[in-house]
């Protein structure tokens, strides 16, 4: 290894040196850097322990020679010397090589650790391989050392970065053919766990959690990548799971894991990619920058695991990968913080995530996915806590500015015709967004979600079913996926498939009351009251505000002959009404379980009126069927221009 006067660092490999006479005792020690002849072959003053016994030398050995070699460009002298080619050898099996410190020359003192790691007698104490060394040294070039390295001669500062980039650059050399038959055609799932936010102040998980959905949206868009859903990998949150157990929990080949500490304006990320089979560091990066440049680090990240995956981009993959939804650092920020409370999905969530979006296309007009983001948040509080016409129409127009500012953007579509199916009764519009967006990001579990949710209320069942099921495949740790499917085989009449779906959503996440919402309606629908207002008394307790399951209690009651309890629970969900929103459709579900055609239909026609999204139902819905053969009923299902 050679440094030329003008800096550079210069590998030559001149192979094993030639034999030559042996040595006296008394000659300068530097004759023992040539191969001597005998049973042990190597340079002996770089040799590892194995190597002087005449074991097996794998890749633990490369590692001791390599601390040699770091050890002595920054201490100025060998690590292991003797007078004779015997002593050295005893040197290296049983002497530590001094500290750095006492050598004279100044180092950090994570260097120094770094260094007596590669130098562990142990083969099983040093560096797992020459990825994981290489990441610990340019983890400390990009950290700039510690204070007395700072604080050491120019002189000194430059021989260390030298020695470092020195190592760096041996190990990018000698490590590429391992890399590249290693990760050939091998990952093709990938789960990004949350970034640990290190700082510690909660104000701040939009960011780290921001950047980790951020990624996850990208990478999702590559070709032959599984990547794993916010849902799936969420559950890790705050914790340091072992990375072989996430792969075989999730199901992938690799773990991205990363960590953020941010001070005032600086920003400091570091991000590790490690193959799950064997543990081992596939590529890691550490990154230092300004708050303002975040979106520049999550681009950076996207774009280095393409490269390590060796993932081949067609031209309109590559354009999307490189393309950023908006140059304006301020508004990306902003935009984190309003998918981040948008994502709790209670009224105070939603009202907050709203208002950051709406800041955040103060600033950038053409964000685009700003806009698929207020659609998105709209659209959880439409014909639940307000009605459809106060909030559908500004839902369906962000969605269009979406679609309008990026084609190519698979939100806006699958937003966009949510906004045709559930407001306009749009079904032709609606499918046309819903494939749209399937066909820009396949991996996108909402968009075959949502298609599914169409092709079943259409009448097309097995079509429908097919994409709800391929949902739960994308994200197989989904709440809302897996209670999405059961809902649908409910609406396809297959209710004892519907109930396993249900108990599977219940064992995900018991704190979800819809989940259980669902589960009641299904057991009504078999029979099973008893269970059915258990059910529903178990969504109410998980969520007091929402009027659906004291709607579906009170049908449970009517059907199961508890007229008066039925009547009573009714009159409790009218006296809500008058304080706030509930779906006229809810209230029919109930006149039409008591057998009351008249009310049942009049609301429906409110229901109409006010297009709530309840009424994709009317065509399939089980709790309908009483009023089926009733004219107006059919009347209702024209207007909605249902196919035959």
């Amino acid at each position: 290894i050679f440094v030329t006067s003008d800096g550079r660092v210069k590998i030559l490999d001149f192979g094993l040196a030639r034999q030559k006479s042996a040595a006296a005792p008394h000659e300068d020690t530097a004759t023992l850097t040539e191969t001597e002849a005998g049973t042990v072959t190597g340079t002996i003053g770089y040799m590892s322990p194995e190597q002087v016994r005449g074991g097996a030398v794998e890749a633990p050995s490369d590692i001791f020679s390599l601390g040699c070699v770091l050890y002595e460009m920054v201490a100025g002298r060998r690590a292991f010397s003797g007078s004779s080619a015997g002593d050295t050898m005893a040197a290296i099996l049983k002497e530590d090589p001094p500290a750095i410190a006492d050598t004279g020359r100044q180092a950090p003192a994570e260097l120094g650790r770094v260094i007596d790691r590669c130098l562990a007698k142990n083969p099983a104490q040093r560096f797992h391989s020459a990825h994981d060394l290489a990441f610990a040294l340019k983890g400390l070039l990009a950290a700039g050392g510690d204070k007395p390295a700072a604080a050491a001669p120019r002189g000194v500062r430059l021989r260390l970065s030298l020695a470092i980039a020195a190592t760096v650059a041996i190990l990018a050399a000698a490590g590429l053919l391992y890399w590249r038959s290693h990760t050939a055609q091998s990952i093709d799932s990938l789960a990004v766990l949350p970034f640990a936010n290190m700082g510690g102040n909660p104000d701040t998980d939009y960011l780290s959690d921001g950047i980790t959905e951020s990624l996850m949206d990208s990478l999702s868009e590559l070709p032959n990548l599984k990547v794993m859903s916010r849902s799936a990998v969420f559950r890790y949150k705050g914790k340091e799971p072992d990375v072989r157990t996430v792969g075989r929990e999730l199901g992938v080949r690799a773990v991205l894991t990363g960590r953020i500490t941010q001070r005032g304006e600086n920003l400091a990320v570091s991000a590790e990619l490690v193959d799950v089979a064997d543990n081992s560091h596939l590529w890691g990066e550490q990154y230092n920058r300004k708050l303002a440049d975040a979106l520049a680090v999550q681009n950076d990240i996207a774009h280095e695991i393409v490269d390590k995956l060796r993932l081949k981009l067609s031209s309109e993959q590559k354009t999307r990968l490189v393309k950023r939804q908006t140059e304006n650092p301020e508004a990306y920020r902003l935009y984190l913080k309003g998918r981040f409370y948008a994502g709790k999905i209670t009224k105070e969530g939603i009202d907050k995530g709203l208002d950051y979006f709406h800041q955040a296309i103060a600033l950038d007009p053409s964000y685009a996915l700003a806009y698929s983001g207020i659609s998105y948040a709209i659209a959880f509080e439409q014909d639940l806590f307000l009605a459809p016409q106060e909030t559908m129409p500004k839902a369906k127009e962000a969605a269009l500015k979406a679609v309008e500012l990026d084609d190519t953007l698979a939100e806006g579509h699958a937003e966009l015709g949510s906004a045709y199916f559930q407001y306009d009764y749009d079904w032709p519009a609606a499918e046309r967004e819903f494939r749209r967006a399937a066909e820009l990001n396949p991996n996108y579990a909402p968009a075959h979600e949502y298609l599914g949710w169409y092709l079943v209320e259409m009448g097309r069942t097995e079509e429908g079913l097919d994409h709800a099921r391929r949902a739960v495949a994308l994200d197989p740790l989904s709440v809302e996926s897996a209670a999405s499917l059961g809902w649908q085989l409910y609406f396809a009449r297959r209710y004892d498939e519907a109930v396993v779906e249900l108990l599977k959503c219940i064992d995900l996440n018991p704190g979800v009351g819809y989940s259980y919402g669902i589960l009641g309606q299904i057991y009504a629908q078999q029979g099973r009251f008893a269970e059915a207002v258990a059910a529903q008394q178990k969504a109410r307790e998980l969520d007091p505000t929402n009027p659906l399951a004291l709607a579906e209690m009170a049908r449970d009651y009517a059907l199961s002959g508890r007229a008066a309890e039925a009547r009573q629970a009714l009159a409790g969900l009218l006296a809500g009404a008058k304080r706030q929103y509930v779906p006229k459709y809810a209230i029919a579900v109930v006149y039409a379980a008591l057998g009351d055609k008249d009310k049942a239909l009049a609301q429906l026609e409110q229901a109409y009126q006010d297009r709530s999204d309840s009424m994709i139902f009317l065509k399939v819905a089980p709790e309908m069927d009483s009023l089926r053969s009733d004219p107006r009923f059919q009347d209702l299902l024209r207007r909605l221009h249902f196919p035959p």
